[in-house]
Order: C-alpha cells, then sequence, then structure tokens
C-alpha cells in the first residue's frame, strides 16, 4: 500500500513537471518526456521540441544527414531553428529541424547548429 502510494505520488509530479515544461513558449511538441506507469514501465507524458540557434552564416541545410545529400536552404545567425531530433552518422552527429524564419525543414550538423536543449535520436 505504501509503494503505491509513493508510486502515484510520483507518476502524478512527473506529470505536472511535463505538463509544466509544456507551458514554456519557447517549447513545441517533438522530444518526449516519460513517467513510470503503475507496471513499471514508460508511457509518454508530453513531447516537446526545442529551440536551438545557428553557429555559422551559411548553415547548409540539407535533405538527409549526409554531406553529400541535397542542400535545401541555408540558416543564419539571425535565424531561430525548431530542432526536432538527432542522429549520429559515421560519428557525427545531425539535428533535424526547421529553420523558423525561411520555413525550411531539413538536416545540419552539430558544428553549424545547437538545440537550446538536449533532444531525442530520430
Amino acid at each position: 500500500m505504501k509503494h503505491q502510494t509513493m508510486r502515484r505520488g510520483l507518476v502524478g509530479l512527473l506529470a505536472a513537471a511535463g505538463l509544466l515544461a509544456g507551458v514554456s513558449t519557447a517549447q513545441t511538441p517533438a522530444t518526449t518526456i516519460t513517467a513510470a506507469s503503475a507496471g513499471g514501465k514508460a508511457t509518454p507524458v508530453h513531447t516537446l521540441s526545442q529551440a536551438g540557434h545557428y553557429l555559422v552564416n551559411g548553415a547548409r541545410i540539407r535533405t538527409s544527414p549526409s554531406t553529400g545529400s541535397t542542400t535545401v536552404g541555408y540558416g543564419y545567425t539571425s535565424h531561430n531553428a525548431t530542432v526536432y531530433c538527432r542522429r549520429v552518422v559515421g560519428g557525427v552527429e545531425w539535428f533535424y529541424h526547421t529553420d523558423t524564419t525561411t520555413n525550411v525543414t531539413g538536416w545540419s550538423r552539430y558544428d553549424v547548429l545547437v538545440p537550446f536543449y538536449a533532444v531525442g535520436d530520430c
């Protein structure tokens, strides 16, 4: 009984934290926050994406996480980005994102784009 009460309290606390995190204007749907359910498994509570920024002017936005893929746009230090997730290819970290100034979506490397917070894997 005591453990069930503690588990319910922890689940409620984590769920409330997830809902509060969703209130932030800098975050919109894509990385998952989880809380323990009664069965001990992780269950989705809220989904978030993270704001990010370009480190250089002319950062290539590509169709896939590869330097050999087509460039569909360019990010600049004056632009904002919404970062959805990350993927590591050949030891290089790539971020799938949207340049919110130009509305171009694609992939950019870690050395030209960084999210303000950690994002989940794609």
